[in-house]
């Protein structure tokens, strides 16, 4: 009976679906390197043409699925993450940084598992 239960309880948290809290973008990159903080702005200052490079948080305890970062018709191509971790050593997180090309204008959208997350943010 006790192997049982353990062998469902260890079986149900293998097939669990994380939680994700949030996911939210921190920052922007211009094709120069220039960075530009864009965690609580309406609209970005500089213009981003053609190719820039997005950096979002997503906030959840396990691996995520990749979000779906598009800014305008541009889409995001992973590019590196790094995990964010609190002061007891627990994962807290990810630093996903992403690579658009063509961009023209638009709004910052990520979505994941068809959920956005964050749209507040116009990337001029």
């Amino acid at each position: 009976m006790k192997v049982s239960l353990l062998l469902l309880i260890l079986i149900s948290s293998i097939f669990a679906n994380p939680k994700i809290y949030n996911a939210y973008a921190l920052a922007i990159y211009d094709k120069d390197g220039n960075k530009e903080i864009i965690k609580n702005k309406r609209v970005t200052n500089k213009d981003y043409k053609n190719i820039c490079i997005t950096e979002v948080f997503v906030n959840s305890r396990f691996k995520t699925d990749i979000p779906h970062v598009t800014i305008g018709n541009s889409r995001g191509h992973y590019q590196s993450s790094k995990s964010v971790y609190n002061k007891n050593n627990i994962k807290v997180g990810e630093i996903m940084k992403f690579k658009h090309y063509n961009v023209m204008k638009g709004y910052l959208i990520i979505t994941i598992n068809n959920k956005i997350y964050d749209r507040k943010t116009y990337i001029k």
